[in-house]
């Protein structure tokens, strides 16, 4: 700070003052800075070189040698559970005087019971033998009931005492013949249906128990979801930890050695139901009875496929067998056809010359009669010449005779006149039919398709071409229009403006190669006649 002098004062100097500000600040053991000024350093004394950042809290760290050396000195590693001395060797449910499938509230009524027994204030005037402890025995008795109840009425400690207790592991691998196979096993299941968590615990049950239940038994047990702990087998103990790094290390470590007995204990469990399974006699029952039914089924599919194959077979020879009778008999029906006509013909053959004979013997007729007479013989069957012979053999000769004979060709000549008077009028029905269908079609205009559909024919079908109006036409027809060849021709003519029927074709391949352009190229025909 400048001090500076009075106004008018020359004498006095300058004087420059300055002051100090004193501040404390305050740290506190935590967060990220705490941590790296004060507690890294230490750690690094601790750690091996070769320690990585930790990245993840389930990650497995390199530990350093002291914390390996932190294992439990006798051992066994049980730090999982804690008892006290005077339990060492004990057996917690002999003192509580219950089994070890009691219930909580049992466990609970007889440790009440057993303490009023007990109680130092329910004890006579001797107290017993002090030991060394200071304590005298009936004091220590009631002092192990009372950790004792504390173990087994906790959930979790009971479990981990339980699971420290001697345990028959062993899975028998076949069934003892002496016991049989229920004997055998059920004890088995039983022993290990301790370590359930699901209650009720399915039994084995005997041969008359129903196979829905049976099946639900090795369901149950080859998903067993067990609470056995294997905490005795820890390699660390946690408390032994001095800070919160070292101990998830411990607990990790830990994990690993449970892991690989829960994993055998999976294993062993599965062993044991799937061997029971094996040897379950129930089981092996019903297995053979599929694979009977299963094997009965096949063969029923493969004898109705046989069967199949068979009546099919069967069904085919009966066909070719019918087919080859039927040709055989059509092929004897047309040779007999054959003969017959073949007699026949040379009957009527002989019957005709039989007949002439008679006639030449009984008539006198000319060249040109006789001819009219052959004509008169052919067409007639063998019946009927035997019929002319034996009628004009009876007559006598002379006129009786040719007049017979005369009337016979007279009413021959009748027949073939009506005949084809018939006929002609038939002819003459139909082309009036076929003129009054063409009239009535005539009436029908021509769609633009059809124009195109004719374009289309009169390119595919160009003039010089046999046949060409009748092609056309059919062209027509099979495209679903019904049109007769004089209409074809003679609506080719009202569209062709003077030229040639034959020149239409050329002239619409060249202006429409289309179908669509020959549409386009006759309606503007048609529309340009109209016009006019």
């Amino acid at each position: 700070m400048l001090a500076l002098p009075a106004p008018g004062d020359t004498d006095q100097d300058s004087q420059v003052l300055c002051g100090i500000c004193l501040r404390s600040r305050r740290l506190e053991p935590a967060g990220h800075a705490f941590h790296a000024v004060h507690e890294k350093p230490l750690l690094k004394g601790r750690r091996s070189p070769t320690v990585q950042k930790e990245k993840e809290e389930s990650e497995d760290d390199t530990p350093s040698d002291a914390w390996r050396n932190k294992k439990k000195k006798d051992g066994t590693g049980r730090s999982a559970l804690k008892l006290s001395a005077l339990l060492t060797g004990e057996d917690l449910y002999k003192l509580l005087e219950v089994s070890e499938t009691s219930s909580v509230e049992q466990i609970k009524k007889q440790y009440r019971k057993l303490a009023l027994q007990h109680h130092p204030d329910k004890q006579g005037g001797d107290a017993g033998e002090e030991k060394a402890s200071g304590l005298s025995e009936k004091d220590q008795h009631f002092i192990k009931i009372q950790e004792a109840y504390e173990v087994l009425s906790d959930q979790s400690k009971r479990r981990q005492y339980d699971s420290t207790l001697d345990f028959d592991d062993s899975v028998p691998d076949e069934v003892d013949e002496q016991l049989g196979f229920y004997e055998t096993f059920a004890p088995v299941f039983r022993k290990n249906a301790r370590w359930s968590t699901r209650f009720p615990v399915p039994e084995l049950g005997d041969e008359k128990t129903e196979m829905t239940k049976v099946h639900k038994f090795y369901d149950f047990w080859l998903s067993f979801d067990s609470w056995r702990d294997f905490s005795m087998h820890d390699e660390y103990n946690l408390e032994d930890a001095e800070f919160r790094e070292e101990r998830r290390w411990m607990e990790r470590q830990n994990q690993r050695v449970r892991k690989k007995y829960v994993e055998a204990e999976r294993r062993r469990i599965m062993r044991l139901a799937e061997t029971a399974e094996k040897w379950d006699p129930r089981i092996r029952a019903e297995r053979e009875e599929r694979e009977n039914k299963k094997r009965e089924e096949k063969e029923r599919r493969a004898r109705a496929k046989q069967e199949e194959i068979e009546e099919k077979q069967r069904k085919e020879e009966e066909k070719r067998r019918r087919l080859e009778e039927e040709q055989a008999a059509e092929a004897e029906k047309e040779r007999l056809q054959r003969e017959q006509r073949k007699q026949d013909k040379q009957a009527a053959k002989t019957l005709r010359q039989r007949f002439k004979k008679s006639v030449q013997a009984q008539c006198k007729f000319e060249a040109l009669e006789m001819e009219e007479l052959q004509d008169f013989c052919l067409p007639l069957d063998a019946e009927r010449l035997q019929e002319l012979c034996e009628s004009l053999e009876a007559k006598q000769p002379g006129d009786d005779s040719e007049a017979f004979v005369r009337q016979e060709l007279s009413e021959a000549k009748r027949r073939r006149a009506e005949e084809h008077e018939r006929q002609e009028r038939q002819r003459q029905e139909a082309r009036k039919r076929e003129q009054k269908a063409s009239e009535s079609k005539e009436s029908v205009p021509w769609k633009t398709e059809e124009l195109g559909l004719l374009a289309k024919g009169l390119q595919k079908f160009p003039g010089g071409m046999g046949g060409r109006w009748a092609l056309i036409t059919k062209f027509l027809n099979d495209s679903g229009y019904e049109r007769t060849e004089k209409e074809v021709v003679e609506k080719t003519k009202e569209l062709s403006e003077g030229q040639s029927l034959r020149s239409m074709g050329s002239k619409i391949a060249q202006e429409g190669p289309s179908f669509q352009d020959a549409t386009r190229y006759m309606s503007r025909l048609q529309l340009r006649n109209l016009k006019r």
